[in-house]
């Protein structure tokens, strides 16, 4: 225990004597708690500028516009005489969507008959093209509805019984687990989770990186306390403080919802960071360069929180490719914390990810051991006898 508290400490004394270390695992980890969630705190996007043109001019015409503009997802801009006209304010981005209503909209919707309108949207923006559809769909659907149903009322149809012919299966959409349905509650919980695992490797990157140079003078002495179990809980206990501020203090901040408990949040986070500091010292062993690591790392980001489920679905990710970012772990991590912090999950729930996880860090324990028992072979043989001595 001793030695292991003398590697602890000397790890310590080591990051903050590393100005690049304490840039990644203090100034990052701040920085990005701060700013990478600005974008998303509108969480849903609403009041999407659209232009219509309307070629009926009618009151089920003028009626259908203002339900467009009442509902919070958009709001009507302008309108125009003609579709060049709409076209021209949409491609100089005054607006995002055009509405054309035809001639005889209301003749034929009083009719019975089918009365379609025409949506153009802005798809290379996939969020305000979806927001945009979505209240144009809504008000023509719920005038729709309102139409037929007085339709029915004025041929001797009962009004309920209308309602319900009109509309014989009514929804009710409740967005569990995210309450605002934002964008923000979505995903920036897990990408949290990911800049953990990210500032944690470049940190370890940086500071144990690299066979090159003079390596630190315990290393060989300590053997693998000194290491890897020493550092290892230095990072750990390091970013154990780190998890709590960003899964627990900011989530509160942004206004994320929380729901699990902390004991639960603890019980699968630590060996995730442990994971995840075994393996970062399992490449900084290996790996030609201080440089290179940062490099592989930087490149890496983006693909694993793919692989990761959140971003994109785990059902369509080709098999192989989900058993080689089972390996990574972030991949158990970001998914069991999601379910436990923002889904209420316990521990048990989750057993899976958490068996991964410990499965990882005894996995990259021992590969970190291996690892630094390689390095400091090379270091040794590297050392020549001064001349003159035994």
């Amino acid at each position: 225990m001793t030695a292991l508290w003398q590697a602890f400490r000397a790890e310590f004394r080591r990051l903050r004597g590393n100005p690049i270390a304490m840039a990644a695992m203090v100034g990052a980890v701040v920085l990005y708690g701060v700013f990478y969630p600005q974008p998303y705190l509108n969480e849903a996007i609403k009041n999407v500028p659209v232009i219509v043109v309307d070629q009926d001019n009618s009151a089920s015409s003028r009626e259908l516009i203002r339900r467009i503009d009442a509902g919070e997802g958009a709001v009507v801009a302008a309108t125009a005489n003609d579709l060049p006209a709409a076209r021209e304010a949409f491609f100089a981005r005054r607006v995002y969507a055009i509405v054309v209503v035809p001639p005889y909209f209301e003749r034929d919707l009083l009719a019975g008959r089918q009365s379609p309108i025409a949506a153009f949207g802005d798809g290379g923006y996939f969020l305000i093209y979806r927001q945009a559809m979505a209240a144009v769909s809504g008000a023509a659907q719920s005038l729709g509805v309102q139409v037929e149903t007085r339709r029915l009322v004025a041929a001797g149809t009962d009004p309920a019984a209308a309602r319900a012919l009109v509309d014989p299966m009514p929804t009710t959409l409740v967005p569990l687990f995210n309450p605002q349905g934002g964008y923000a509650s979505y995903i920036v919980p897990a990408a949290f989770v990911m800049l953990l695992q990210q500032t944690l490797l470049m940190g370890i990157g940086a500071l144990r990186g690299g066979t090159r140079g003079p390596a630190p003078p315990e290393d060989a002495a300590a053997g693998p306390v000194g290491g890897v179990f020493g550092p290892a809980l230095c990072y750990v206990t390091i970013f154990t403080v780190w998890m709590m501020l960003y899964l627990v203090l900011l989530a509160y901040v942004y206004h994320l919802p929380r729901l699990g408990a902390l004991g639960d949040m603890l019980g699968l986070g630590l060996p995730f960071l442990l994971a995840t500091s075994f393996l970062g010292l399992t490449l900084a062993y290996l790996m030609p360069s201080r440089e290179s690591v940062v490099l592989l790392l930087v490149g890496l980001g983006m693909p694993l929180l793919f692989i990761s489920g959140i971003s994109w679905p785990t059902e369509a990710i080709p098999a192989g490719l989900e058993m080689i970012g089972r390996l990574i772990p972030s991949s158990s991590a970001i998914p069991a914390l999601v379910r436990v912090n923002q889904m209420g999950a316990t521990l048990a729930q989750v057993r899976h990810e958490w068996l991964t996880l410990l499965a990882l860090a005894l996995l990259y324990g021992t590969t970190a051991v291996l690892a630094h028992r390689w390095r400091t072979g090379r270091i040794r043989s590297t050392i020549r006898p001064v001349a003159g001595t035994p």
